[in-house]
């Protein structure tokens, strides 16, 4: 059972690197609803609103 804790724990592990990495990726984000976008866009995918901005480092 320690094998598949162990095996698990990487798996998760590995999930927020990855989710991390393309965080750091995102270009633009929504006003409204905090969503990253890796593109510029006229309005957000999720909500519809129009408040796209791009994200300064």
């Amino acid at each position: 059972m320690s094998l598949f804790n162990d095996l698990g724990r990487k798996v998760e592990e590995l999930k927020q690197e990855v989710g991390n990495a393309s965080d750091d990726e995102a270009t633009h984000r929504c006003i409204e609803c905090d969503t990253l976008l890796y593109t510029d866009h006229d309005e957000c995918p999720e909500c519809g609103s129009t408040s796209v901005i791009p994200i300064s480092d």
